[in-house]
C-alpha cells in the first residue's frame, strides 16, 4: 500500500511554508490531511480485500510486500491449498486492519461544541469559540459620556456586532437597544427561561451548533446563554437582566470575534423579543422603520 507521489512532500511543505491566522486553522489543515491519508488507505486495504491471488508465469504465489512474513531463497509451489491458505490470512489480517481503521477514525464532537447542535455537520471542525469576557452580568460601569451607571456591559461604538440596552443611549446611539417591558415586572424573568429552553435551533439560517445556559440566577433575575454558530462554532454571549432602578429588562447580545455578525445578534434578539411579545404579553420598543428591534 503508497500513497500517491508528492503526498508526503505535498503537505510537508504546505505546514513549513503556510502562514496560519491560528491554531484552529492548523488543525483543520492537519484534520484534512489525515482524513485523506486514511480515506486513500481504506480503498487500498478494500482493493486488497477484494481481488483475487495473483498466480506469476512461474507458478510463484506473489502477496504484496506488506503480508510477507518471510523471504527464503526457495520458492515455493503454488498450490491451491497456498493460494486457500494466503487468501484466507489476507482477509483476516485486512478485515482487522479495516476494523481499527473504522474505529479510529469515528468523528467526535470538538471538546468546545455544544451537544444540542442542529446536527452532526461539520463536526470535524474545530469550534471558533473565541474568548470568553470576564466582564458579564451587571456592575457598577463607567459611561464613556461621563459618571456611571449600573448594568450589563457596554457595547463598543464601533462595532456591529453588539446590542445593548444598559448603557446610556448617548454613549453608543448606534447600538442601543431599548429595554424590554413585561406585565409582571421582576416575575418575569421564567418568561425569558422559557423562550430561551424550547429555543428553535436554526431559526434565521442562524445558531444551529446549539446554546447553553450557564447562568439563570433567579435570585437576581439574570440570565446568561451562549449561541454557537453552525459552521466556524462562533460563540455569542447574550445576557438578560431586570434592572430594578428602571423595572424593566436590559438586554444585550454580542459576538466575541470580528466586528460585523451580518445580522446574526439582531436575528437572535428578534426571536426572543418577538415571542415574548406574542406568547407572554411584552412590550419592546420597535424601531419605525419595517418594525424591527435593530
Amino acid at each position: 500500500v503508497s500513497l500517491p507521489a508528492n503526498y508526503i512532500e505535498r503537505y510537508q511543505s504546505y505546514f513549513l511554508h503556510s502562514d496560519f491566522g491560528d491554531s484552529a486553522t492548523t488543525v483543520d489543515v492537519v484534520a484534512n490531511a489525515t482524513t485523506t491519508a486514511m480515506s486513500i488507505l481504506s480503498n487500498a486495504l478494500l482493493l486488497i480485500l477484494t481481488a483475487p491471488p495473483t498466480v506469476s508465469e512461474y507458478g510463484i504465489h506473489h502477496m504484496p510486500p506488506c503480508f510477507v512474513k518471510e523471504q527464503t531463497s526457495i520458492a515455493r509451489s503454488n498450490t491451491h491449498e497456498d493460494i486457500i491458505g494466503e487468501s484466507s490470512n489476507r482477509r483476516s489480517f485486512v478485515t482487522s486492519a479495516l476494523a481499527l481503521l473504522a474505529a479510529s477514525s469515528t468523528v467526535n464532537f470538538p471538546a468546545d461544541a455544544f451537544p444540542n447542535r442542529l446536527d452532526a455537520g461539520y463536526a470535524d471542525v474545530v469550534p471558533n469559540t473565541g474568548t470568553q469576557p470576564t466582564d458579564l452580568g451587571f456592575s457598577k460601569r463607567n459611561s464613556r459620556t461621563g459618571g456611571s451607571y449600573f448594568g450589563l456591559k457596554p457595547c463598543d461604538n464601533r462595532s456591529l456586532n453588539c446590542w445593548c440596552s444598559s448603557a446610556p443611549l448617548d454613549d453608543a446611539p448606534a447600538r442601543y437597544l431599548a429595554p424590554w417591558t413585561s406585565p409582571n415586572g421582576s416575575e418575569s424573568m421564567g418568561d425569558v427561561r422559557k423562550v430561551v429552553d424550547s429555543y428553535q435551533l436554526g431559526q434565521g439560517g442562524i445558531d444551529g451548533g446549539g446554546f447553553e445556559v450557564v447562568q439563570y440566577d433567579t435570585a437576581n433575575n439574570y440570565l446568561y446563554v451562549q449561541f454557537q454558530s453552525y459552521k466556524k462554532g462562533f460563540i455569542d454571549d447574550f445576557e438578560c437582566w431586570y434592572n430594578p432602578a428602571s423595572g424593566k429588562f436590559d438586554v444585550r447580545s454580542s459576538s466575541r470575534v470580528g466586528k460585523s455578525d451580518l445580522g446574526v445578534n439582531g436575528k437572535r434578539l428578534e426571536y426572543i423579543g418577538g415571542r415574548l411579545e406574542k406568547e407572554f404579553g411584552w412590550t419592546l420598543e420597535r424601531r419605525k422603520r419595517g418594525g424591527k428591534l435593530v
